[in-house]
């Protein structure tokens, strides 16, 4: 097993090697994709809990806009010489992890270990790029140590995230009093947003990973390979929210993002899904109305959007008219990485679905997962994206037996495709 060396003073897993405004409306004219699909892929307002807490107010940043950190920031200069000499990125993601109640964080963060450890030079994950719900159910600070620094304790690579909606949920009056100190984000803030990444995430672990100093709660990850714009939605549970000033800037990263390679891959995470066919959260309609009049307006189209909040896998097909002709989009759900309880998918005709599965004349279910925990891993090159989905049933006291359930490639186009 080798690692990659990361950049001075930050640490990761033990074993590492130290290096010397208001929701957007439809547009006239925009089209859901998930119109008239027979899973319902959407939330409807039908049968789900009332939402608990309004919309939470977002942080400041650590600095000006347009809040983007460079994969040269975490890993030391000859780690990214050994990236860009294999011509290849390799990333783990994973989504909703950080669950008190059960060891199931653990099993998948041994399963991540595992993987990294099994990668060959050339081919080893250079950060785990979380999509959010770090820490349940309300991101508290004196929950970090437990649930993130001691799981990942043994994890080599460093971790990124964009913040979910239990990362800024405040405490619950109905569970217990209340925190009068507790103000929205603040255990996110100070384990990724800190002024100091040299410093211990946690003291009262055996954890040697250190703080990130990510930019904002939204923000643009830059690597050789790929760009990854991260959205905040903010705290429902069934519906993302995301205002004027944040759909600005997202559309100006796009923009940016096009200008400075239209070849290279481009992909958009956001905690809330576009589509999900489970039947506690399903998929947010906001979300894919943001996402995609923001891809409209700005011509600009990612190849790959990344979500957790729903609590299975799930891989979906878009097939997007622009231009004259039709492009591809996949969208994955990935948020079975540790919280304790599965979601199932909906029935058609009292059975589960079988993918692949046509929903819509432009939206397919690819496949999912809703037995096992998982985890995904992207390998990015010039010319393609290639997603590996590995999971393995629970067991509380065992190795985990990870199995290869899903692996698709994406050939990368250009992200202006109507320009072209």
């Amino acid at each position: 097993m080798s690692t990659l060396k990361l950049a001075h003073g930050r640490g990761a897993g033990n074993r590492q090697v130290a290096a010397s405004p208001q929701p957007a409306s439809p547009a006239a004219g925009f089209q859901s994709h998930a119109a008239g699909s027979p899973l319902r892929v959407q939330n409807s307002g039908r049968g789900f809990t009332l939402e608990h807490f309004p919309f939470q107010p977002l942080p400041p940043p650590r600095g000006p806009a347009p809040y983007r950190f460079d994969l040269g920031q975490l890993l030391h200069p000859d780690a990214m010489n050994e990236i860009v000499q294999a011509n290849k990125l390799v990333m783990h993601v994973v989504g909703d992890t950080g669950d008190e109640r059960g060891k199931e964080m653990d099993f998948v963060a041994g399963m991540l270990t595992t993987d990294y450890d099994a990668s060959p030079a050339g081919s080893i994950p250079a950060v785990l790029y979380h999509l959010g719900d770090v820490v349940y159910f309300a991101g508290d600070i004196d929950h970090y140590g437990e649930c993130f620094y001691e799981t990942y304790a043994e994890y080599p690579a460093l971790i990124v995230a964009i913040a979910g909606n239990h990362d800024c949920q405040p405490d619950d009056p109905q569970d217990g009093p209340v925190d009068p100190n507790k103000t929205p984000l603040d255990g996110w803030v100070q384990n990724f947003m800190s002024d100091d990444p040299t410093r211990l995430g946690s003291l009262k672990t055996t954890s040697s990973r250190t703080q990130m100093d990510l930019p904002n709660v939204y923000w643009t990850f830059t690597t050789p390979f790929a760009t990854v714009i991260g959205l905040f939605t903010n705290v429902s549970e069934t519906e993302a929210e995301i205002h004027q000033d944040q759909i600005d800037w997202f559309q100006g990263e796009l923009k940016a993002a096009a200008a400075a390679n239209p070849q290279k891959a481009l992909i958009v995470a956001i905690h809330h899904p576009p589509f999900s066919g489970d039947t506690e959260h399903t998929g947010s309609s906001e979300a894919e109305t943001v996402l995609f009049q923001s891809f409209q307006a700005t011509g600009v189209w990612p190849h790959l959007i990344l979500s957790g909040h729903v609590h299975n896998y799930q891989r979906f097909s878009v097939e997007q008219p622009v231009g004259g002709q039709a492009i591809d989009l996949a969208c994955v759900v990935i948020g079975n990485c540790g919280y304790s309880k599965l979601g199932k998918l909906q029935q058609i005709d009292g059975s589960y679905p079988q993918a692949p599965l046509t929903l819509t004349n432009t939206l397919a279910l690819q496949s999912y997962d809703q037995d096992n925990f998982g985890f995904l891993r992207l390998e990015v090159t010039p010319t393609e994206i290639t997603g590996v989905y590995s999971s393995a049933p629970y067991a509380e006291e065992l190795t985990p037996a990870t199995k290869v359930m899903d692996r698709w490639t994406i050939p990368l186009r250009s992200v202006t495709p109507a320009a072209g």
